[in-house]
C-alpha cells in the first residue's frame, strides 16, 4: 500500500508540473506557428521541466518556511483550478495517445503495444526494487535526513543537518524528495521520485525523434534502461542519477532549440540546467558548455536579448537560492570551495581535496590525468575503451549509431557529439576519482546515439522520397509491399518475436537457471521477489545483515540496544523501519575496561547484539581496541542474558536481565 500511496502522490506532482509546463510553453511560444509539435511531444517532453518548476516553487516556499502540507495543497489546488484548461488538455493528450496506440495496434503495428508493455514492466520492476533499502550509507546519513529536515522545518535552516559540509550544499533534489515526503512519510517516496525522474528522461529522449516514437522507446530501453550502468541507481534516493538526467536533458532541450528555434525549448533547457546546478556544484561545468554552444546563435542575433533574459531568470529561479544563501550566511557562494570554508578545518579541506583529486581505487592512480602530456591522452583513450566500451554491446551499438549520424547529418549531430566529448574530457582531467562522476557524460553518449539513430532514419526517408531507386530503396519498397500483402500480421509477428528475443531471452534463461539473475542490473534474488517465489521480508532477511534483528528491535521498540559491531547501525536500523531512528541503538563504547559496569548502568542497556562470525574482519573495521572493549562489555552481560533472536549471518539479539544483587 505504501508503494501505491507514493505513486499517487508522485502522479499528482507530475500532473501539477505538466500543467505548469504546458502553461509556460503556450505563453513563451505565443506567435510561433505551430507553438509545439503535437500533444504527444508536449506530454512526453514535459515531465522533467514540470518537475523543475515544481522544485522551483517548493524552493521558494521553503525559503520562507511555508513548505508545509497546509500551504502546499491549497496553493496547488488553486493553481490547478486556474489552469483547468491545461489540465483537461493533458488528459486529452493522454486519451489521444492511448487511442492512437490502439488504432496502430489494430492495424498490425506492434510497436505501441510493445512499448507500453516495456514501459509498464520497467515501472513495475523499479517499484519493487525501490522497496529494497539502499545499501549505500550516504542515503541514510545524508540524503533522507536532509529531505526529512526540510519537511520538519517547513523549509531551510543553516546547516540543514548536523554537518557543515552536507548541511550547506545545494539541495534541489532533496527538495523534490521532500515534496513527496510531505504526504507519504517513508523513504520509499523519495526513491520513487527518482524513478519518475529517470522515466521522465527516457520519455523526453523518445520525444526527440520525429517519427516512430513507440519503436524509439524500445531503442531507448535497449541503450539505457536495460543495461547495468544506470538502472540499478534509478530507485535509490541518491542525487547522482537524477542530477545527470537533468543535466543531459538540458543538453537535449538545447539541441531541440537549435533544431526548431522555439523559445520554450531553450527556457526548458535553462530550467533543467538550474535544477542540475541547484543539485551539485559540479554541474556548473554544463553552464559553460551550454553557453559555448549558444554563442554562435547569440553572435548572429538569432537569439533575442529578451529570450536570453528569460532564460537567465529561469536558471536563477532554480539555482540562485543556494548560492545566494551561502554567500550571505557563509561568505562563499560555492561553499566550501575556493572562497573559504568557515566551520571546516583547513586539514579537513586538505584531506577532502586530496580525496576528490585522485582515484578512489589505488590501482587507478597510475593513470596520468594531465592532458597537456602525451601520456595523459594515451591514458584517457585507454580509460574510455576499457571502462566504457570494451565488452559492452550497448556501448558498441551506440558508437556505431553516432558514427553513422556523423556521416549522415554531421551539422545536426555535431553539438551533441562535441558536448559529450567535452564532458568526458572534463571528467577525466578534473574529476577522475570514480566512474560514477562520469554518469552525465555516459548518459549523454547514449542519448546522442539515439538522436543519431533518428537522424539516420530521417535521412533514409528523405533520400527515398527525393531519389527513388537504388538497391536499398528497391528492397525497402518490396518489404513494404510484402507487409501490405499479408495485411501487416507477418510483419507484426516478426517484430514481436525479435523484441521478445532481445528483451526476454535473459528471463527465459533464468527459468532454467534460477540461481542467476536475468538482467545484470538486478540485485541477486530480485526475480524471485518479482515472480512471487519469495516474499520481500524473507528476501531482505536472507540478503541483508542485521535486517531481521533491526526489524525486531523496531517492532518491539526495544531500548537501549548495545550494538558496537555495525558502524552504520543507527542508519540501517532506520532504513529497515521506514527511515527514522527512534533511539533504539547505542553504538558507543566504554572508555576503558574498568568503565564497563558503569557504562552499562549509565546508558541503561537492556539489550545487546552479538556477532559470532567474521570476527577478524569486524576487528579491522572498528579497530582492535574498540573491538576488545565491545567483547569485554558483552562478555560481562552474557551470563545474565536471554537469547531472543538470531539470523543467518551470525547476529544474535539478547535481553540483558541485569546484574545480580550483591
Amino acid at each position: 500500500m505504501t508503494v501505491l500511496a507514493a505513486w499517487l502522490v508522485i502522479a499528482a506532482i507530475l500532473l501539477f508540473g505538466l500543467t505548469l509546463h504546458r502553461a509556460l510553453v503556450l505563453r513563451l511560444n505565443r506567435g510561433v506557428n505551430p507553438s509545439f509539435r503535437d500533444g504527444t511531444d508536449l506530454l512526453l517532453s514535459g515531465v522533467l521541466p514540470g518537475l523543475a518548476l515544481v522544485g522551483g516553487l517548493a524552493t521558494a516556499l521553503g525559503a520562507i518556511h511555508l513548505l508545509r502540507v497546509e500551504v502546499v495543497l491549497p496553493l496547488a489546488a488553486m493553481l490547478m483550478i486556474w489552469r483547468r484548461d491545461d489540465v483537461l488538455a493533458i488528459f486529452g493528450d493522454l486519451r489521444n495517445l492511448a487511442v492512437m496506440g490502439g488504432r496502430a495496434t489494430a492495424k498490425g503495428n506492434p510497436f505501441p503495444l510493445l512499448a507500453s508493455a516495456a514501459f509498464i514492466g520497467l515501472t513495475g520492476v523499479m517499484s519493487v526494487t525501490a522497496l529494497f533499502p539502499a545499501g549505500s550509507a550516504d542515503v541514510w546519513a545524508f540524503q533522507i535526513p536532509l529531505a526529512q529536515s526540510i519537511v520538519s522545518h517547513g523549509g531551510f535552516v543553516t546547516p540543514q543537518i548536523d554537518s557543515n559540509f552536507y548541511g550547506n550544499i545545494p539541495l534541489f533534489f532533496n527538495v523534490l524528495f521532500a515534496s513527496a515526503l510531505l504526504i507519504v512519510d517513508h523513504w520509499l517516496a523519495a526513491g520513487l521520485m527518482n524513478v519518475a525522474i529517470f522515466l521522465g528522461f527516457l520519455l523526453l529522449l523518445t520525444s526527440c525523434a520525429h517519427r516512430w516514437r513507440a519503436a524509439g522507446l524500445l531503442l531507448v530501453f535497449y541503450l539505457i534502461a536495460f543495461q547495468p550502468f544506470f538502472t540499478p541507481g534509478a530507485a535509490v534516493p541518491l542525487t547522482a542519477l537524477p542530477r545527470s538526467c537533468f543535466s543531459v536533458a538540458a543538453v537535449l532541450f538545447l539541441w531541440r532549440y537549435l533544431e526548431t528555434g522555439r523559445p520554450s525549448e531553450i527556457v526548458s533547457c535553462a530550467l533543467l540546467l538550474g535544477g542540475a546546478v541547484g543539485g551539485k556544484y559540479t554541474e556548473l561545468q554544463m553552464v559553460g558548455l551550454v553557453g559555448l554552444a549558444l554563442l554562435p546563435s547569440i553572435y548572429r542575433g538569432k537569439m533575442p536579448f529578451s529570450l536570453f533574459l528569460t532564460c537567465l531568470a529561469a536558471f536563477l529561479s532554480l539555482a540562485g537560492y543556494w548560492y545566494v544563501k551561502n554567500l550571505i550566511v557563509l561568505g562563499n557562494p560555492i561553499y566550501p570551495f575556493v572562497f573559504g570554508h568557515p566551520g571546516l578545518s583547513d586539514q579537513w579541506m586538505a584531506d577532502y581535496r586530496l580525496e576528490l583529486g585522485r582515484a578512489f581505487d589505488p590501482a587507478n592512480r597510475v593513470f596520468v590525468t594531465d592532458l597537456t602530456t602525451r601520456q595523459g591522452w594515451h591514458d584517457f583513450f585507454f580509460i574510455l575503451h576499457d571502462w566504457f566500451l570494451d565488452r559492452r554491446r550497448y556501448a558498441i551499438v551506440a558508437l556505431i549509431l553516432i558514427i553513422g549520424a556523423l556521416l549522415a547529418s554531421f551539422r545536426r549531430i555535431f553539438v551533441l557529439v562535441a558536448t559529450t566529448t567535452a564532458m568526458f574530457i572534463i571528467w577525466y582531467a578534473v574529476m577522475f576519482n570514480h566512474i560514477r562522476w562520469a554518469t552525465p557524460a555516459y548518459l549523454l553518449y547514449f542519448s546522442t546515439a539515439y538522436i543519431g539513430a533518428s537522424l539516420i532514419v530521417e535521412k533514409i526517408a528523405a533520400s527515398s522520397a527525393a531519389q527513388p531507386g537504388g538497391i536499398l530503396f528497391e528492397m525497402s519498397a518490396r518489404l513494404r509491399q510484402g507487409q501490405r500483402a499479408v495485411n501487416g500480421h507477418l510483419f507484426a509477428f516478426a517484430v514481436v518475436l525479435v523484441t521478445l528475443v532481445v528483451f526476454c531471452l535473459p528471463a527465459v534463461k533464468f527459468m532454467s537457471r534460477p540461481k542467476r539473475q536475468p538482467y545484470s542490473w538486478m540485485e541477486q534474488g530480485t526475480m524471485d521477489v518479482l515472480i512471487g517465489r519469495q516474499k520481500l521480508d524473507d528476501f531482505l532477511g536472507a540478503q541483508r545483515e542485521g535486517y531481521i534483528i533491526y526489524r525486531y528491535v523496531a517492532a518491539n521498540d526495544l531500548r537501549i540496544v548495545f550494538q558496537p559491531f555495525d558502524t552504520g547501525s543507527t542508519l540501517y536500523a532506520a532504513a529497515y523501519t521506514g527511515g527514522r531512528d527512534k533511539g533504539w541503538l547505542l553504538p558507543t563504547y566504554p572508555e576503558s575496561e574498568s568503565d564497563v559496569d558503569a557504562f552499562i548502568e549509565r546508558n541503561h542497556i537492556r539489550y545487546f547484539i552479538r556477532v559470532t562470525q567474521k570476527q577478524q574482519l569486524l576487528a579491522e573495521r572498528i579497530g582492535a581496541a574498540k573491538f576488545a572493549l565491545a567483547e569485554k562489555t558483552i562478555s560481562r552481560m552474557l551470563p545474565e542474558s536471554t537469547l531472543l533472536l538470531k539470523d543467518g549471518f551470525g547476529w544474535e539479539l539478547y535481553r540483558f536481565n541485569g546484574f545480580p544483587p550483591q
